[in-house]
């Protein structure tokens, strides 16, 4: 997976997570997405973490009277906008998803908006700048966007827990991880992880380094201990 990283003056990190994914994605994955979100705030030890699940989010006039879609009013909006500016028709442009989210009017406070970090999930595959695929997008302090595409060849169990142990990573760095402070057991392939077996580490190989990172997570946990350090002090 790819991150971005961003500087916020006087971050609010308390905030609440808002959840929503496209048309067609299955039960099963989308449970396994809230049980790794609620999974690493549980790890944070922030209960008053909000995590609000939107599901197919539409407003009820989020289509013009033509019939095309207005701007940041449905979950088929952020989808529209990777799948127009993608490269391959096969394929959403992450990069476009991840703009969306941050420059959303929803976030503005001025606007009528509340601060929140965003979770977007979509079925199809996704490529971001320089890459061919990735499984995932995320940016510190904002939100991600994670793709299931590249699970679906594997058995429903197997596949839940990749799908939850990918959906703690990407979240894992928009809680901070890994914090630009941090030196030790770092790997640096595709922007800052964990050199450690623990959840935040790069998974180049798909789905295999996935699979060994979630038979991981089920033997060890999902995180090492400087990773949990670290993201209970993103939230102090």
């Amino acid at each position: 997976m790819k991150i971005i990283r961003t500087q916020i003056n006087k971050p609010n990190r308390r905030k609440p997570v808002y959840v929503m994914n496209q048309e067609g994605l299955s039960d099963l994955e989308k449970r396994a997405v809230l049980e790794g979100v609620q999974e690493l705030v549980r790890l944070a030890q922030v209960g008053d973490l909000d995590i609000h699940d939107f599901g197919i989010w539409r407003q009820p006039d989020y289509k013009s009277s033509e019939g095309s879609l207005k701007s940041f009013q449905s979950v088929d909006w952020y989808v529209q906008k990777g799948r127009e500016t993608s490269r391959n028709r096969n394929q959403l442009n992450a990069d476009t998803m991840q703009t969306s989210l941050l420059i959303e009017p929803w976030k503005d406070t001025q606007r009528g908006g509340k601060d929140h970090y965003d979770v977007l999930i979509v079925h199809e595959d996704m490529h971001s700048q320089g890459t061919n695929f990735v499984i995932g997008l995320a940016q510190a302090g904002i939100g991600t966007v994670i793709s299931t595409h590249r699970f679906k060849g594997l058995d429903d169990r197997l596949k839940r827990e990749c799908v939850k142990t990918e959906t703690m990573h990407e979240v894992g760095h928009v809680f901070g991880l890994i914090p630009d402070n941090r030196t030790e057991n770092v790997d640096y392939s595709l922007g800052k992880h964990c050199a450690n077996k623990c959840v935040i580490r790069q998974g180049l190989r798909l789905p295999d380094d996935w699979i060994n990172m979630t038979k991981d997570r089920l033997r060890y946990g999902a995180l090492c201990q400087p990773c949990q350090r670290d993201l209970k002090a993103y939230f102090k």
